[in-house]
């Protein structure tokens, strides 16, 4: 059966809304270029100056996709860290039941 006409239909949610975002080795590689030069533990005293709780074990274990997933506040922190909006990390967010 053919596609072809069959309409798409897009669901929006308030970040707000959001708990836990799926983490993936796109993602990782994403944060960990990102970081540059910078150590993880640079990266987690930045997080923690700003009031956010993200080790260097953490983050380590972002970067090599051995998460599943993440929370958004701890998301929140690090991209405030890297001084980019969490809509720039996140091109889109999937929804799954």
């Amino acid at each position: 059966m053919s596609d072809k006409g069959k309409k798409e239909t897009k669901m929006y949610i308030y970040v707000a809304d959001v708990v836990f975002v799926a983490w993936n080795n796109d993602r990782g590689e994403l944060l960990k270029r990102l970081r540059g030069k910078k150590s993880r533990q640079k990266l987690a005293d930045e997080i923690a100056a700003r009031g956010g709780e993200c080790s260097h074990q953490n983050i380590k274990k972002l970067e090599y996709g051995e998460s599943e997933s993440v929370s958004i506040k701890v998301l929140e922190a690090i991209c405030a860290a890297l001084n980019i909006s969490l809509s720039d990390f996140l091109c889109t967010v999937e929804v799954t039941n």
